[in-house]
C-alpha cells in the first residue's frame, strides 16, 4: 500500500458531524454523493456491510450498490455520523477507524460505536470496502495490533 493510497481513503472520508443518514435521505442527494466520489471508485467496486447479529452482506453493482449498503445501514438511524480517529496502512489495504453515533429515532439517547473499514485500493482506484467492521476484526484481519 502506498501513502497515495492511505491519503486517497482519507480524502474520502466526511468531515467530522457530517450527518449520513441525512445526506444519503433521498435520491437526489445520495445522486451527488456518487457523482463526488465516483472518479476515486474503480467501476466495478464492491462493498459489504455489517449488521449486528448477521454476517457480512455483501453488495456488487458498483457505486450503486455502496450506495445502497449505506441505505440498508441507514435504516436503524434517524442520523448518524462519525469521527475518523485515524487512517492506517495495513499492507495491501488501509483500515479507516472511527466512532460512529448515532440516533435510531429522533430524541433517543445517542448509541456511540467504535468500528472500522477497510479499503483495498488498486492503480489508485477503490476497488472493495468493507464497512461497520468491528475494531478488533479489522485490526486482525489486516495483521494490526488491536
Amino acid at each position: 500500500m502506498s501513502a497515495e493510497d492511505v491519503e486517497l481513503v482519507r480524502a474520502l472520508q466526511p468531515a467530522p458531524g457530517f450527518d449520513v443518514a441525512a445526506a444519503l435521505a433521498d435520491e437526489a442527494s445520495t445522486a451527488r454523493w456518487l457523482a463526488e466520489v465516483e472518479s476515486y471508485c474503480d467501476p466495478a467496486v464492491r462493498g459489504t456491510m455489517r449488521f449486528r447479529g448477521m454476517s457480512a452482506v455483501t453488495y456488487a453493482g458498483g457505486l450503486e450498490g455502496l450506495a445502497e449498503a449505506w441505505r440498508d445501514w441507514l435504516r436503524s438511524w434517524s442520523s448518524y455520523c462519525f469521527e475518523m480517529e485515524d487512517v492506517l496502512d495495513g499492507g495491501d489495504r488501509v483500515v479507516v477507524v472511527k466512532l460512529g453515533r448515532g440516533r435510531p429515532r429522533p430524541g433517543a439517547p445517542e448509541t456511540v460505536l467504535r468500528r472500522a473499514s477497510i479499503w483495498t485500493v488498486r492503480d489508485g482506484l477503490i476497488t472493495q470496502v468493507d464497512f461497520n467492521v468491528p475494531y478488533g476484526e479489522a485490526m486482525s484481519t489486516v495483521g494490526l495490533a488491536a
